[in-house]
């Protein structure tokens, strides 16, 4: 049976492999936009594998799967137009790409405020404190993509009821996060985020 790692490893190296196959596909048809969305992807597919290589922070190896699916359902959206084509395409993205960073960002804030001065933020109040990170990148999102529009040419922006739509998936998916995890944030071990890399983990 498997383990989490190694669920983890696998996870990443398929979204890894599949991000690829989009970059090469969309500079041999010159779509430059999508090219660069699977190299900044990529970066993003690694972050769960590297947060417990280089922070000693072992996700839920199900986070790393669903930042590989949710990177290559995006990156892919953008080359073939399913954002044009398939009116819950947006949607879908948005709402696992927050609940990812949600989870994450529970986890992290737990971690580091056990070690917090003069005293930790009690858990019960983290993931409010995650849903207001959540809810700040998803309109700093929406900026940046007004701007590549402005800037760059681009139409990633299609109204404004395309940008509230966003944002009201960006909340939602954060609350429900805010919601479910508490119990997991109460089960977690007192030393978890603090521990040597192994030999086996870092390669």
């Amino acid at each position: 049976m498997m383990t989490d790692e190694e669920k983890e490893l696998i996870s990443t190296r398929l979204g890894l492999a599949a991000l690829l196959i989009i970059m090469i596909a969309s500079f041999l048809v010159w779509e430059l936009y999508p090219a660069l969305t699977s190299i900044l992807s990529m970066a993003m597919v690694a972050l769960p594998r590297q947060a417990r290589l280089r922070l000693c922070m072992p996700l839920p190896w199900v986070l790393a799967a669903q930042t590989a699916v949710v990177t290559v359902l995006h990156t892919l959206g953008i080359l073939v137009g399913a954002y044009d084509l398939v009116w819950w395409w947006d949607i879908l993205t948005h709402m696992m790409a927050t609940s990812v960073i949600a989870v994450a960002a529970n986890l992290v804030i737990t971690v580091r405020g056990r070690n917090a001065t003069p005293r930790a933020l009690p858990v019960k109040y983290v993931p409010l404190v995650s849903l207001g990170l959540v809810i700040v990148l998803g309109m700093v999102w929406e900026v940046a993509e007004f701007s590549a529009d402005v800037f760059l040419g681009q139409m990633t922006q299609y109204s404004l009821n395309d940008t509230a739509v966003d944002l009201s998936v960006d909340i939602l998916g954060g609350a429900l996060v805010a919601v479910v995890i508490p119990p997991y944030l109460e089960r977690l071990e007192e030393d978890y985020g603090i521990c040597e890399v192994s030999t086996s983990s870092a390669r």
